[in-house]
């Protein structure tokens, strides 16, 4: 599966790479008669893929081309963090890869999502289910247990949530996207099994939730355009550059600066702040940040 993506790197390519990267730099600040923006303070590897998991990667603040350890999540498949393994939804059950092709068993459920153990969380009919390289999948989380830890909480009808997405923090920490019976969305943080914060009804679609390196969360909200917003683990919204028609955002390694990407470029800002440091012109459909 690595074999079909495109790794830019090497000689007279990655010279050009990094020419046309820089002159789009300065040409973005010549024409606001400001001076030109670079990445001087950024560190670590910045990772992008287009809408067909072609990948290219660049080192901050050099933007020396760079060949990561691994792609970014894309076209619906979701690396493990160490690369070894790659998950995919398949209607109603995540196949499982590794990085030389081996099939392993499908698991049943989807919504793939990977925590730091190494360890893969799915879906299935509303409940968190666990699978480890060896042994049988098992509930994580189940519909009953949401539903008496929102009860808890006092959030009303707490029986017609059911999990549809999640990101962890932890072993035991994750973010959620829940869904209601009607349609109706919520973002919700657990820990040791009680519910820590729920944002009810965030006012538009949810995708691509995703945990921070330290511990806040972020999203795609659909009304009508795609912007990402980020949310602190309490439930506090944390300011970050507002991008029309977004479709990926990552954080550095240390959570100090965003990146966010459409089509055709890709914007950096500090976290916190809704102004822009710097844009870079390329866009992607997937990123990641890599050390």
């Amino acid at each position: 599966m690595r074999g079909a993506l495109t790794w830019m790197v090497g000689g007279a390519v990655a010279v050009l790479l990094v020419v046309a990267i820089a002159d789009g730099i300065r040409s973005r600040a010549d024409a606001s008669g400001s001076s030109a923006p670079t990445p001087r303070a950024l560190h670590g590897v910045i990772v992008t893929a287009d809408s067909a998991c072609q990948t290219q990667a660049f080192r901050f603040p050099s933007m020396a081309p760079e060949r990561p350890a691994h792609p970014p999540d894309c076209n619906g498949l979701v690396w493990s963090q160490d690369g070894s393994l790659v998950a995919r939804c398949k209607g109603d059950f995540t196949s499982l890869t590794s990085s030389t092709g081996i099939q392993f068993p499908n698991v049943d459920g989807c919504a793939p999502a990977w925590r730091g153990d190494g360890a893969l969380s799915v879906v299935l009919d509303g409940n968190i289910v666990i699978a480890r390289r060896h042994g049988s999948p098992f509930i994580f989380f189940s519909r009953l247990q949401l539903r008496e830890a929102l009860q808890v909480a006092g959030v009303e009808n707490g029986a017609e949530w059911r999990f549809a997405q999640v990101s962890w923090f932890g072993l035991t920490s994750f973010v959620a996207v829940l869904e209601g019976q009607t349609g109706e969305t919520a973002v919700a943080v657990f820990a040791q099994g009680g519910l820590e914060s729920f944002l009810p009804e965030p006012g538009a679609r949810i995708e691509d939730l995703r945990a921070s390196p330290l511990g806040n969360f972020g999203f795609a909200l659909i009304h009508p355009e795609r912007e990402y917003v980020m949310v602190s683990r309490g439930g506090d919204p944390i300011a970050i550059p507002h991008v029309r028609g977004a479709d990926a955002m990552t954080w550095s390694p240390d959570e100090r600066y965003v990146a966010i990407a459409t089509d055709d470029e890709t914007v950096i800002g500090r976290t916190g702040s809704t102004s822009v440091m710097t844009t870079l012109p390329f866009g992607a459909r997937a990123l990641a940040w890599l050390t």
